[in-house]
């Protein structure tokens, strides 16, 4: 059984094991981590195993922000827009959305569907406060042996390449079925993130709540214990 709950300080040993799951240029310090606990420890959530749920394998981090559909100036990068990691001053009052900083899983427990619950959980968070929207600046990991197999694409038209029903890219994927999406071209931002498999691209997907409110009674994904 997984079950989901919020952080402390005392886990941050057990969030520095997982993070080394993240490849080492882009791991944050404890530093970080204790920066996102003072400033919006709501948004801090942590998936353990076991009886007593004592063993962290996932974490995911996320902050108010203001987000206007038509003016993206303050997202030109997941620096800017996190204040290098370590977040901004929260002023709840002045932001209608979440927006998902980290997430990371622990290598040996990939593939178990763990990261989609962990999404929901900020989605339910971000309703609850009354804000609008959730957003995250998503990588791309299939986009550069993309566009190695079939040839040079924008990143905008990766990001709308599907395989039958489903987006092509992994990611991009998990979001779309769970009603996130990449509302124009203009969401998707070159130098966003240093990744390779990216190309240092990311996309800004958008849950919009008002259209797509949370409830966990339509939520077919919704299969982990929330603590």
């Amino acid at each position: 059984m997984i079950s989901i709950r919020t952080a402390t300080a005392t886990d941050l040993p057990a969030i520095l094991r997982v993070e080394e799951s993240w490849h080492e240029q882009g791991r944050a310090g404890g530093d970080k981590f204790i920066a996102r606990l003072d400033k919006f420890p709501q948004g801090f959530f942590l998936a353990c195993i076991g009886e007593s749920a004592e063993e962290v394998v996932a974490t995911i981090t996320a902050t108010p922000i203001a987000y206007q559909p038509d003016n993206l100036s303050r997202f030109s990068n997941w620096d800017e827009v996190t204040g290098n990691g370590y977040l901004h001053p929260v002023d709840l009052a002045a932001c209608n959305a979440l927006y998902i900083v980290s997430g990371v899983i622990d290598r040996r427990y990939r593939g178990q569907d763990i990261f989609t619950p962990m999404v929901l959980r900020e989605v339910a968070l971000a309703q609850n406060l009354g804000l609008r929207y959730v957003l995250a600046g998503a990588v791309l990991p299939g986009y550069d042996k993309h566009c190695q197999r079939v040839g040079e694409c924008t990143a905008h038209d990766y990001c709308t390449t599907r395989r039958g029903q489903h987006l092509l890219d992994p990611l991009l994927a998990m979001y779309a079925a769970i009603d996130f999406s990449v509302p124009d071209a203009r969401h998707v931002i070159a130098e966003y993130f240093p990744d390779d498999a990216s190309r240092n691209h990311a996309a800004l997907v958008v849950r919009d709540l008002h259209a797509s409110p949370w409830s966990v009674r339509n939520q077919a994904d919704e299969v982990l214990v929330l603590t």
